[in-house]
C-alpha cells in the first residue's frame, strides 16, 4: 500500500510471522530473550516507518482494516492496485526528454506485424469508409489541443449516455443477486457496470463549472462541487494540455460491484478493461457531434480522492476523456498522413 522498499532480513520475515494480530512490544521481547529489546524495537520502528507494520488507532492501521475486510480479491490484483497509485510521473519537458533518450540508447520496436513470409495469404479490400459508423470511427483522433469555446450540454449528455446510460434491465432470475441488472452500449463483466462518471464542467452551456456525478439511472447530473477546487494539471499527473477542454469526463472504479460476483483477482483486469469500452463510446459520441476528444489514465491518485471524496481500497480513479472544440492546427492534425494501402489485390 505504500510503495516504500526496504530491506528486508531473516529478523525481519520472523518478525512478520510473529505479528498477525495485534500485540505490544513487550510480548516480542519476550519472544526473542537473546535479543536486546532495544534492538526488536528498532526493527519494529522501520517496519512501521516502511509500512510492514501498522500501529493500531493510526490512520494506517485504519486503512489496513478496511483492506482486510473489503477486499475480496488476493494480494495479486491488490499488490498491482495499490503499487500503480501516485507514480513518479514526468512533467512534459522531462518526458520529451526521456523520449529521446529512449530513441538514442534503445532500437525501436516494430510498429506491425505483417504476414510477409507467410505461405497462404488472403488480402482483403478495404471497407467503405466514406460513410455510417466506420466515417466516424475513421474520423476520431486523439486531439490534445481545444479552442475556449463552449460546447452545448446536449454534446455532453450524449457522450454521457454513449457510455454510461442504461438502455434495459436483465431479469437473471439468480437467487440473492438484484435480478434486474442494468444494461448500457458497452460490454460489462457479469452486467456488474462498476464504473460511476463524475464529469468536471469548465465551459459548457448552462451548467456553472465544477464537478458533476452522473447517475446513469435517471439520467441527471447532481452538482458535487459548486467549485474546480483542484485543476486538471494537477489531477492528471501535470498535463497541462487538459486545461483547454471543456469538460472532462472522470471514469470511477467501484471495485465491490464487480468483486461481490468474482472473487478472482481476474476481475480486477476485466474491470480496467471496461474503462475501455466505455471511453471509446465517449470519444466515438464526440467526433459523430463534430468535437474533439482525447483520454488519459495518467492520473494522480491521492488528488482524485481528495477532489471525488474516493475511498482508497474500495474505488480508484481509472480513466478520463476530455471533449471541446478541437484546434484545427493541433499537431496531431498537421502531422497526420492518411493510410494508404500498399496495393495488394482484393479476394
Amino acid at each position: 500500500m505504500y510503495q516504500q522498499p526496504m530491506p528486508v532480513d531473516g529478523f525481519t520475515l520472523e518478525l512478520l510471522s510473529r505479528t498477525d494480530d495485534w500485540q505490544l512490544p513487550q510480548g516480542l521481547h519476550a519472544l526473542y530473550p537473546a535479543t536486546p529489546p532495544a534492538t526488536v524495537d528498532a526493527y519494529l520502528h522501520g517496519m512501521t516507518e516502511h509500512g510492514l507494520l501498522v500501529m493500531e488507532h493510526t490512520e494506517a492501521a485504519q486503512l489496513d482494516m478496511e483492506y482486510e475486510a473489503a477486499w475480496a480479491w488476493d494480494t495479486t490484483a491488490g499488490l498491482y492496485h495499490f503499487g500503480i497509485q501516485d507514480p513518479p510521473w514526468l512533467d512534459q519537458d522531462q518526458s520529451a526528454q526521456w523520449m529521446h533518450h529512449i530513441a538514442a540508447t534503445q532500437p525501436a520496436i516494430p510498429q506491425f506485424t505483417s504476414n510477409e513470409g507467410l505461405e497462404h495469404v488472403a488480402p482483403m479490400a478495404l471497407p467503405e469508409v466514406e460513410g455510417g459508423l466506420l466515417a466516424t470511427m475513421k474520423a476520431r483522433r486523439s486531439v490534445r489541443t481545444f479552442l475556449p469555446e463552449p460546447v452545448t450540454a446536449n454534446a455532453l449528455r450524449d457522450c454521457l449516455y454513449a457510455g454510461m446510460g442504461v438502455t434495459g434491465f436483465l431479469d437473471t432470475q439468480i437467487p440473492g443477486e438484484d435480478p434486474h441488472l442494468p444494461l448500457t452500449m458497452t460490454p460489462s463483466g457479469g452486467a456488474r457496470n462498476p464504473y460511476e462518471a463524475y464529469v468536471y464542467v469548465r465551459n459548457v452551456e448552462g451548467l456553472q463549472p465544477g464537478i458533476y456525478h452522473y447517475s446513469a439511472l435517471d439520467h441527471s447530473l447532481g452538482l458535487v462541487a459548486p467549485h474546480l477546487a483542484v485543476d486538471t494539471t494537477a489531477l492528471f499527473a501535470q498535463q497541462d494540455w487538459t486545461e483547454t477542454a471543456a469538460f472532462a469526463i472522470l471514469l470511477v472504479a467501484n471495485f465491490e460491484r464487480s468483486s461481490w460476483k468474482y472473487p478472482h483477482p481476474n476481475a480486477y483486469r476485466v474491470v480496467l478493461m471496461e474503462a475501455g469500452h466505455i471511453a471509446q463510446n465517449m470519444l466515438l459520441a464526440a467526433t459523430e457531434l463534430g468535437l474533439d476528444a482525447a483520454p488519459t489514465g495518467a492520473v494522480s491518485d491521492s488528488v482524485a480522492r481528495q477532489l471525488l471524496g474516493l475511498n482508497r481500497v474500495r474505488q480508484a480513479l481509472v480513466y478520463a476523456v476530455f471533449v471541446g472544440h478541437g484546434d484545427p492546427q493541433a499537431f496531431e492534425r498537421t502531422q497526420f498522413t492518411p493510410f494508404e494501402p500498399r496495393g495488394v489485390e482484393s479476394v
